[in-house]
């Protein structure tokens, strides 16, 4: 779709903004959806790629999504990049490290360091090292590695060190292109605008729609999860019993 005369498509600053691995916690403690019990603790090695299947074979898919369910993603913060994807065997049996992979593959599709990125959105550039990081320390670590300039700081780098709106899970740079991008997704869709309608999706569908949650879609396949979502309005928030 053509909207406001720029052609949709998924820009390279989204794609960017969107590397969000901090998310991915490097160790993991599956319970029981029945008493919350631990049943195994494993790490992220441990359950990636072939590895899943062998967890799941001790696990079931109800208790998996139970330990999911009550349990925090890590923070989009600095020094919080998963181990693991540091010392990364691809299938090839080749290691990467995905944090320099980030930061490299950043500057090689041309997108902008933090302050020009923040200036082209029309936000205030950092002005300093301590006005980014808020903290001494990590201040310091950062000029340290950016040679006292403050104007080559990657855009990663100045995100995860950027301090967070309140109630924010990432900054607000990255905020400023989520939100632009998550409206176009949607207006560029025709499934979600023209076409959303019962000649499309038949009105057993719109209802479908209408009625089903996360929640509803969860206790569908796995109704041992009822007791553990009764009261949740929305499954992608923390449930109750949630590991802090």
């Amino acid at each position: 779709a053509d909207h406001f005369g720029v052609p949709y498509c998924l820009t390279e600053e989204f794609t960017i903004v969107y590397r969000m691995h901090p998310l991915i916690p490097d160790e993991y403690s599956f319970r029981s959806a029945d008493d919350g019990r631990p049943m195994l603790d494993r790490t992220l090695r441990e359950i990636s790629g072939p590895h899943s299947e062998e967890t799941l074979q001790q696990v079931s898919m109800a208790d998996a999504f139970y330990t999911f369910g009550t349990s925090y993603p890590g923070a989009i913060i600095l020094n919080n990049f998963p181990r693991f994807l540091q010392h990364f065997e691809r299938p090839d049996g080749n290691f990467m490290d995905l944090a320099a992979t980030d930061i490299m593959r950043t500057r090689e599709l041309g997108v902008p360091r933090y302050n020009q990125f923040r200036k082209l959105l029309h936000l205030p550039p950092a002005s300093s090292f301590e006005e980014l990081a808020g903290d001494p320390a990590l201040a310091e670590k950062i000029r340290r590695v950016y040679n006292n300039d403050i104007d080559r700081v990657d855009l990663i780098v100045g995100m995860f060190a950027e301090k967070r709106p309140q109630g924010f899970a990432f900054s607000e740079t990255a905020f400023r292109i989520f939100i632009l991008m998550a409206s176009r997704r949607l207006n560029s869709d025709r499934f979600l605008t023209e076409d959303f309608t019962p000649e499309v999706y038949t009105q057993a569908g719109m209802d479908w729609i209408r009625d089903n949650t996360m929640s509803t879609v969860l206790l569908r396949h796995y109704p041992h999860l009822r007791s553990a979502l009764r009261g949740v309005d929305n499954a992608f928030t923390p449930w109750p019993n949630t590991i802090v």
